[in-house]
Order: structure tokens, then C-alpha cells, then sequence
């Protein structure tokens, strides 16, 4: 059984994440573990009950409760089950402690008009960086429709053969095509070979940029995808990403999840 974790703010965001997996995982072996962690000393949306952790925790289970009734006939549609936990503590650090039990983790994520802070806003980009598992970042208003062409942006002298399995399996399971896609500057040469047995549509693009970040964005502006994964070896890679720091306004469209890897 496929177990996901769900990490949920009780927002339109996050409850459109959990619809968005429910949606993508129908008809499937799958379990969802729908969580909110909070820190009693601090929640500015209700101060007036910080002095009661208790009291805290009634009103989270509460709204705990009315998300999970309002999508459990989605649930039921799907075939999947769903759970609930409330846990006190660090939401970065407790999701990513948890990670390693699971298969997946789905978060939703916003932000202003740029994408970097759409899709890379500060728990979900965090969680993305450190969590033991893969983790799907869904924006906001993305709804699921249909899953028939992944982007497969890949930092590598080869692909991790675990990654390209689960990769394929996935792309099969929706009769979707793969685009392998390969970021370089302009100034290197880059050779990519793929074996001939993937049984799955798919097609190699080596696209010249200054950046990772400039050759994706430019690259699913012009292809269009129902998701872009993204699998790299070094964590560094992906810091380099999502650090604001480095930052150039990615200048595509918002509606792209991204599933994140990191090759072992």
C-alpha cells in the first residue's frame, strides 16, 4: 500500500492539494495521512486562546474534523482511505521527521505572482529540501484534469535507475509521454543516452540556458506539462533553485505541480 502524507494549514490551498491526490491516486492502493502540526506558544490567528494548549487543540481538531467531512465522499469516490493526526511541534521539522514512513508527501503552496514564490513559498520549498520522501507541490488553483505529458528535468551525468522506474510505472499508469529534459550552458557539451526498452513515449531534449532555472521555465512556457519532476543528486542543486537569493522571476505559467526527487 502507497502511504502519503498530507500536511494541511486548514486553507483553500492545502485542501486543494489533498483534493488534487485524491484525484491523482483514484482507484488506487493508496492511504493518506492528513496532518496539522501546530506550536501552542504561537498560532497569531487565534491569540486569544494561547494560553490553553489544550483549548488550542480542540479548535485544531475541529477544523481537522470539518476538512476531512467535507472531502470524504471524494474519498470514498476515489477507493482511498484517509486518516487525521494533530501534532504539536515545528511543522518543518516535524514533517520531515515523518517523511521517512511515507512514499510521498503532497503540499500545497502560494504566494505573490511569481512563480518562485507560488510554487517555492518557505514550509513547502523547505519540506521540498529536506524530507526523505518525494514531494508534490501543488499551487493553488491547479485542479486535476489529466496527466498526459511529465517534464523530467534532471542535474546528471545519468539518471538514477530507482527514480526512472517509479518515473515510468507513473507515466504508464496515465498513458502519459516523458520529456527528458537536460539544462546546459551554452557552452558544454552534453551527451544522454536512454534505453531503448522504457516501453513508455518519451523524447530527449538538451536546451541551452545560463541557468537551471531560465531553461525550465523557457522550456515548459513553450512545451506546456501536466508535471514537471525534478531529480537531482546533490541537494545543492535544488537550493540553488528555490534561494532567493539567486533568484530570476521564472516567467511561465503557475498551473505546473512539480514532484521533487533526490537521487541517493
Amino acid at each position: 500500500m502507497r502511504k502519503i502524507l498530507v500536511p494541511t494549514d486548514f486553507s483553500p490551498v492545502s485542501k486543494n492539494s489533498l483534493i488534487y491526490g485524491l484525484n491523482l491516486y483514484k482507484n488506487t492502493d493508496t492511504e493518506f495521512d492528513v496532518i496539522h502540526v501546530f506550536h501552542p506558544s504561537f498560532d497569531p490567528v487565534q491569540p486569544e486562546i494561547l494560553d490553553s494548549s489544550l483549548g488550542l487543540e480542540n479548535v485544531k481538531r475541529e477544523s481537522m474534523d470539518s476538512l476531512i467531512n467535507s472531502i470524504m465522499p471524494l474519498a470514498k469516490e476515489s477507493g482511498v482511505k484517509v486518516n487525521s493526526m494533530i501534532e504539536v511541534g515545528f511543522t518543518i521539522e516535524k514533517i520531515v521527521e515523518m517523511s521517512k514512513d511515507y512514499d510521498l508527501i503532497i503540499m500545497g503552496s502560494t504566494g505573490s505572482n511569481s512563480l518562485i514564490n507560488k510554487i517555492f513559498g518557505g514550509i513547502s520549498s523547505d519540506v521540498a529540501a529536506k524530507a526523505e520522501c518525494p514531494v508534490l507541490l501543488v499551487p493553488g488553483k491547479v485542479r486535476f484534469k489529466s496527466m498526459d505529458k511529465i517534464i523530467y528535468a534532471c542535474d546528471f551525468d545519468g539518471i538514477d535507475e530507482r527514480i526512472l522506474k517509479k518515473v515510468v510505472d507513473f507515466a504508464k499508469r496515465y498513458n502519459a509521454s516523458i520529456r527528458f529534459v537536460h539544462i546546459q550552458n551554452k557552452d558544454k557539451e552534453f551527451q544522454f543516452t536512454l534505453s531503448d526498452d522504457l516501453q513508455v513515449n518519451y523524447s530527449v531534449s538538451i536546451v541551452e540556458a545560463d541557468s537551471v532555472r531560465e531553461g525550465i521555465s523557457e522550456y515548459i512556457k513553450d512545451e506546456g506539462a501536466n508535471l514537471v519532476i525534478m531529480a537531482t543528486k546533490q541537494r545543492s542543486f535544488w537550493e540553488k533553485i528555490i534561494h532567493k537569493s539567486h533568484t530570476k522571476e521564472f516567467a511561465m505559467t503557475t498551473d505546473v505541480p512539480l514532484l521533487v526527487y533526490h537521487e541517493k
